[in-house]
């Protein structure tokens, strides 16, 4: 999206409902990110925040912050990348999908899943992508829990697809047949429905504005 149209929607958006929205910036945080949003959307309550896991499964799942933060916590350092050319490198905590799969029993049909977030952005996965070791559902990041402009309470990270395919806001994960690519796709040329990183050139934002590295398809492990 332009970002004016943005911020013209943002702004009328606030007069509406009266919240202060996540905004996007161009400008780089204390970790190197910049932050990107589909849509204006106020931070999510934690308070009356609960994931609904549904879809294929014999279980299904309304969890609060206070029942994911039971779930066994693992901690990784990934850079995550963005299509638009720039990367960063933090710490992430949370948990790997197979916990919620223990708890939901999805049906031999369900092959893949539906991620659904609070500004309206979806993305389609296989269980086997979102089963990859370094796939993670993230809670905390550099040692503290997610900050509202970091998707908080829970997002996606997937260090081997770009950041758009790292869903952040999630509200819902639905169990399905068969995955339909990625809402991204229809946004412009440079998505693909996999999100696949591809060898090229980057500005990790972490290590310096005018730094230019090249790297291989993938997971960035290069630096």
């Amino acid at each position: 999206m332009d970002r004016r149209v943005f911020l013209s929607a943002a702004a009328s958006w606030t007069a509406l409902r009266g919240a202060e929205l996540l905004m996007p910036s161009d400008k780089a945080d204390e970790f190197g990110f910049r932050l990107m949003w589909y849509n204006p959307s106020p931070a999510i309550i934690a308070a009356t925040y609960r994931l609904r896991v549904g879809g294929l499964i014999e279980k299904p799942q309304s969890l609060s912050i206070a029942d994911l933060r039971r779930l066994p916590n693992e901690t990784q350092n990934s850079r995550l990348k963005c299509v638009q050319g720039w990367s960063a490198r933090t710490d992430w905590g949370g948990f790997r999908l197979g916990h919620l799969l223990e708890m939901a029993k999805p049906a031999k049909a369900a092959r893949a899943v539906r991620i659904d977030c609070a500004d309206k952005w979806f993305e389609y996965f296989t269980l086997d992508q979102l089963l990859s070791k370094r796939v993670m559902l993230a809670m905390d990041m550099a040692g503290k829990p997610l900050a509202d402009r970091h998707g908080a309470p829970l997002r996606l990270i997937d260090p081997s697809r770009y950041g758009y395919k790292s869903a952040k806001l999630i509200t819902s994960i639905t169990f399905v047949e068969e995955g339909k690519g990625s809402m991204a796709v229809d946004l412009g040329p440079f998505y693909t429905p996999d999100g696949e990183i591809q060898p090229g050139y980057d500005h990790p934002l972490d290590l310096g504005e005018k730094i230019r590295r090249r790297h291989k398809a993938g997971e960035i492990t290069e630096y």
